[in-house]
């Protein structure tokens, strides 16, 4: 399997390739085989980092369902099973995560990044961060006015501040939306539901975003009424909602009008974006029954969530765009 991988994984930029034969070894993900990526002109390109299949069978998996474009970095020098030892304080990894100047050499870098509208950024967590090598793609390529989607894996370690610290490299105008954390043994399914949550590679998104507390969460829009007219509504310019604490479960705020209620019995799940009696909007951070409409669902941890929602009153933003 790896000389598979590596005959594929050549110094093109671009390419399309078929391993649906190919098993996966997967230090944490569920995940047998890599599909074959055949790439349509979407204006996506994944971008992965990754010393053995884990991340790899992520992004293959993300790229095939997006029907994105696929880059790998690739060290100047691969790095070893020594290399990347966790318990040895001297290994290559070790040395380099411990330094913030350290940017090893990448062996080749993408000729145009132009075609591209969203970059989608894969990479392992080393010692709480992303590896050095994506601090040397961050300040060596030009992502200006792109969205750029970070996705990790690791052992245990959550997304913390690795996605944030690489933003700080990148153009102001780049759009950073939230970090994905892929969960130990996730399957291809999972991860394909979460790439769809993305609302990307569409005709019809069906996506609205909130823009709160310097995030931007995208919401994956439900097929009704009710969201139709609200996207509608914001199709006309953005709409600020003042919201509050209600019930140590939601965050509640007035929309300013009434749109077109379709409500059910609905026990909501963190990152539930729910209308209520037809004027008022809420994030739920926790769990709640009545009878509601559903206007979408953000796909983020409830720690996550809570964190960026904050205690206390907030403000946030209802935008068509990221």
């Amino acid at each position: 399997m790896k000389k598979a991988l590596l005959i594929v994984l050549s110094l093109l930029l671009f390419f399309s390739v078929s391993l649906a034969e190919d098993a996966v070894s997967s230090a944490t993900l569920s995940v047998d085989r890599l599909p074959a990526v055949e790439s349509t002109g979407s204006g996506i390109l994944v971008v992965y980092f990754s010393t053995d299949d884990t991340i790899r069978a992520a992004a293959y998996t993300v790229a095939d369902t997006l029907s994105a474009d696929l880059f790998e970095i690739q060290p100047a020098e691969p790095y070893t099973a020594d290399d990347v030892n966790y318990h040895n304080s001297q290994s290559r990894t070790s040395i380099e995560q411990n330094d913030l100047q350290a940017r090893p050499t990448i062996a080749i870098l993408p000729e145009d990044l132009s075609r591209y509208d969203t970059i989608i950024l894969g990479y392992p967590i080393w010692w709480g961060q992303a590896p050095r090598i994506l601090y040397t793609f961050m300040e060596s390529v030009d992502l200006s006015g792109k969205t750029i989607i970070p996705f990790c894996t690791s052992g245990s370690s959550g997304v913390g501040s690795s996605a944030s610290n690489l933003q700080k490299l990148t153009s102001e105008s780049a759009v950073w939306l939230e970090a994905k954390r892929i969960s130990n043994g996730s399957s291809a399914e999972d991860i394909r539901v979460w790439a769809e949550s993305l609302g990307l590679g569409k005709e019809e998104t069906g996506m609205f975003y909130i823009h709160v507390n310097d995030a931007v969460l995208a919401v994956k829009a439900e097929d009704n009424s009710s969201t139709e007219a609200l996207l509608q509504l914001l199709e006309a310019g953005d709409i600020t909602i003042s919201m509050h604490d209600y019930g140590s479960f939601e965050k509640v705020g007035p929309l300013g009008t009434t749109i077109p209620s379709n409500d059910e019995d609905i026990t909501t799940v963190p990152g539930d974006v729910i209308l209520y009696q037809g004027d008022q909007v809420t994030i739920y951070y926790d769990e709640n029954r009545w009878d509601f409409t559903k206007l979408g669902h953000i796909d983020i941890g409830q720690d996550e969530l809570k964190a960026i929602l904050g205690s206390g009153d907030v403000t946030v933003i209802l935008s068509a765009n990221p």
